[in-house]
């Protein structure tokens, strides 16, 4: 029998976890899987959109990396869409910032979101001829 990968669900370490929960559920739409308000320092949840699911975490949830490490663990979210376009005419309309559509050389179409806390997301869709 071999080893098989169930899911991936990254945690995202938040300064306040209570306003992501807002942010992700109003601007992106996700909903509230599970939560526990009085875990460190403001709290943790488990949100989902579709097929993708996220953590969101206090400071003191998980121990910080070491200064000389910060940039090694640096995670930039990849999140494949159906309608790249339509996700960010909702997110435009709800007047959150959001990145250029730009076709890439490798066969994507993609725009860019920072959250309010600084984590980096890129949203995608397939192109049949990139230019």
């Amino acid at each position: 029998m071999s080893v098989k990968f169930a899911r991936l669900r990254p945690i995202l370490i938040c300064r306040d976890v209570q306003a992501m929960i807002r942010f992700y559920v109003e601007t992106l739409n996700f909903r509230i899987v599970d939560r526990m308000d009085d875990v460190g320092l403001s709290g943790w949840a488990a949100i989902a959109r579709d097929n993708f699911e996220l953590m969101l975490a206090s400071p003191s949830y998980i121990p910080a990396p070491a200064d000389d490490e910060s940039v090694l663990n640096q995670v930039v979210l990849y999140v494949d869409v159906n309608t790249l376009s339509e996700l960010r005419e909702e997110i435009v309309a709800k007047e959150y910032p959001v990145g250029t559509v730009e076709n890439r050389f490798y066969g994507n179409r993609e725009f860019e979101l920072v959250d309010p806390e600084g984590h980096r997301i890129i949203f995608a869709e397939t192109i049949e001829h990139p230019e």
